[in-house]
């Protein structure tokens, strides 16, 4: 005899894509965390080889049981701590897809916004650019620059092994050219040549201090590299050597950017009018209205 439809001979259906996400959304609210239902379409996405797009307009789609183990494995990745991103593999920054790991930190939007302001000083040179990236990480910004024609050629400086070898990777799907990594000490500037210098030096230092480090997120304390974060007891540390440098390696009319802490604005404004050969400094801030920009230009002899 033939089973009936929904019988016992029948392997019940598996559930549908639109509902493997909203259990994912109940067990992430159930964790406190904050936007449990962006996240749930980005982890399901993610363990099912998706777009969010593609999730979206397939929801009532079944998900077989190896999907279903794969959507699992990521839920209980994210809590136990990891980083969407790193869970994702990707990250998008600016124009460019990074691969995105503990090698190096994750690109923030206020990043994007610093790269903004650096566009903004651009459209006001003629000429080739060549800039400096100190602290390249995963390469966005250093990628960055060059996808979108605001400089020429870059050089990227890096303390960690990792983070360069990370950012050798992103340069390699970016498919940039004129990009080139360099190893450096935590003096930053042995890693340049005798008179090597630029038109734009760019930083996304460590600024985190060192009784800050403690009280933040765990899932960025634990999961990020520390020396990424780390500025020293006042977050400053990085911050004063670039400061202290760039004038010998700026040309005359280059620019200095850097992405600074919300409350060291008054500190690094200071740092920036005691170089006598730097002028015009200026503390930018983000979309919420905090301070966390810093230029300033390299006066012109002439």
């Amino acid at each position: 005899m033939e089973p009936r439809p929904g019988g016992a001979g029948r392997r019940p259906a598996g559930p549908t894509r639109r509902e493997i996400v909203q259990g994912v959304r109940r067990e992430l609210e159930l964790a406190g965390l904050e936007a449990p239902r962006i996240e749930a379409e980005r982890l399901v996405a993610a363990a099912l080889a998706l777009s969010v797009s593609e999730l979206g307009v397939s929801g009532g789609e079944r998900v077989d049981p190896a999907g279903a183990a794969s959507v699992a494995r990521a839920v209980s990745r994210r809590l136990e701590g990891q980083p969407l991103q790193h869970i994702e593999g990707t990250v998008d920054f600016r124009r460019v897809r990074l691969v995105s790991d503990g090698r190096a930190l994750i690109p923030r939007p206020e990043t994007e916004q610093l790269l903004d302001l650096v566009a903004e000083w651009r459209r006001d040179r003629s000429g080739p650019v060549e800039a400096l990236d100190i602290g390249v990480g995963s390469g966005a910004i250093a990628i960055a620059l060059l996808d979108e024609g605001i400089a020429d050629r870059v050089v990227g400086l890096d303390v960690s092994k990792d983070a360069l070898d990370l950012a050798r990777e992103n340069v390699r799907r970016a498919d940039v050219a004129n990009l080139e990594l360099r190893a450096c000490s935590p003096d930053i500037w042995s890693a340049l040549a005798s008179g090597e210098t630029f038109d734009l030096i760019i930083s996304n230092p460590p600024y985190v201090t060192t009784s800050e480090w403690t009280d933040l997120d765990p899932v960025v304390r634990d999961r990020e590299p520390r020396v990424a974060l780390d500025g020293g007891e006042d977050g400053l540390e990085v911050i004063r050597t670039v400061v202290a440098g760039a004038p010998v390696r700026l040309r005359e009319g280059g620019a200095l950017f850097l992405e600074i802490g919300m409350s060291q604005g008054s500190a690094v404004l200071r740092l920036l009018k005691a170089e006598a050969l730097l002028s015009d400094g200026r503390i930018g801030t983000d979309l919420a209205g905090r301070p966390r920009f810093a230029s300033t230009r390299k006066a012109d002899s002439r």
